[in-house]
């Protein structure tokens, strides 16, 4: 391919790798200023359909004048306002009470679980054999060492990735106005990004990134509203079984929804754990109401919420959610599935352009969406 090449688009193909690779290096520098920006691409992903859809029935006259799309922009700034200020105004106290009554209560929980803790022991100790413990403890020990310094290892990276104050506080105050020119000029960026593409892989480019725009798109959206659904779901149930601190532990839930697979069962440890201590029987209940609504996730949530937008084994999450936690922390975890998905798909796309019998660029994006992969060598 290179020797097909002339001089001159030689010259052109490595200039264009050089200015990558150099905002590459520039973008890995900043990484921890560039939190505020991302978020800003998740909101877009999610407000642009809106934006998209109300932009289509407004009035004629306000399109020739090109005011439709800021409008619009206005419009799901002031509705994304007041589900805020409705958030704020029922669930945020309700939270707050229950933090408050949780943290005066803290002695006398902690004091509760101790006893419960030192029962449990004595029981352990008077009934499993001599032999048996050592193996047993030496095992939970080794396991809990890993568990926690992943955790701290895992935390770590995460706060270094946000300790840059002033740069977080400046993309902070400029989330509102980046989102708003991302939203109003999105088809005067996508017509800029084009020209500069050549237009023999034009078709490709535009491809890719839909292919990206597909899955990152489904992804987003989806772990957010199984967030908000497994969290009302975790909230009710709660509430129904008598769950001191109901609706913060719901919460919980629901935002550690958004780690798939791991999320859900490091969320439900602090209600199990204020669940044993208020009563066994309550543990009971609490684990019925856990159980309940993952097999409710499970077999009815996610294969139409979010399974269609990755479509990986489970397995296979698992491995890419410890790589994740290892090469970024808490972030790594949560956009290693999107990406993995992205790299597959595009690997398929670029797989098939390359074959040796002609494949048009529409042809094999069908294919990437429609068919396995099949590798032939």
């Amino acid at each position: 391919m290179w020797s097909e090449l002339t001089k001159t688009q030689r010259y052109r193909l490595i200039l264009v790798l050089l200015s990558l690779l150099i905002i590459g290096w520039i973008l890995y520098l900043a990484r921890a200023a560039l939190f505020p920006y991302i978020l800003g691409l998740v909101l877009a992903y999610l407000l642009y359909p809106l934006v998209r859809r109300i932009d289509r029935y407004m009035p004629a006259f306000l399109k020739r004048r090109r005011l439709s799309r800021p409008l619009s922009i206005l419009i799901v700034y002031f509705l994304v306002i007041l589900l805020i200020a409705g958030f704020m105004a029922f669930l945020v106290p309700v939270v707050v009470n229950q933090v408050e009554s949780l943290w005066a209560q803290r002695e006398q929980l902690l004091t509760q679980g101790r006893h419960l803790l030192d029962e449990w022991l004595v029981r352990y100790r008077t009934t499993i054999p001599e032999g048996w413990r050592q193996t047993i403890e030496g095992n939970l020990s080794r396991a809990a060492g890993a568990i926690g310094q992943a955790i701290q290892d895992g935390m770590g990276r995460t706060v270094t990735a946000l300790t840059s104050t002033v740069s977080l506080i400046i993309g902070l105050v400029i989330i509102p106005f980046w989102l708003f020119y991302i939203l109003a000029d999105e088809q005067a960026m996508v017509n800029a990004f084009e020209a500069m593409i050549p237009k023999r892989i034009e078709a490709d480019v535009r491809n890719v990134l839909s292919i990206i725009d597909d899955i990152l798109s489904a992804y987003i959206r989806g772990q957010l509203l199984l967030c908000v659904a497994v969290g009302a779901m975790s909230t009710i149930g709660f509430v129904v079984v008598g769950l001191e601190f109901a609706v913060l532990l719901g919460v919980i839930v629901g935002v550690f929804e958004f780690i798939p697979y791991i999320g859900p069962v490091v969320g439900a440890i602090p209600a199990l754990i204020v669940a044993v201590i208020q009563s066994p029987v309550t543990a009971l209940w609490t684990l019925l109401v856990i159980f309940i609504v993952q097999q409710i996730e499970n077999l009815f949530l996610v294969p139409r919420v979010s399974g269609k937008s990755v479509r990986l084994h489970p397995a296979l999450i698992m491995f890419v959610l410890v790589i994740g936690n290892e090469a970024m922390g808490l972030w790594g975890m949560i956009i290693a599935v999107p990406l993995t998905a992205i790299l597959r798909d595009v690997f398929k796309y670029l797989y098939l352009r390359f074959s040796d019998e002609p494949i048009s660029p529409a042809e094999a994006l069908r294919r990437v969406r429609t068919e396995a992969m099949r590798l032939e060598v």
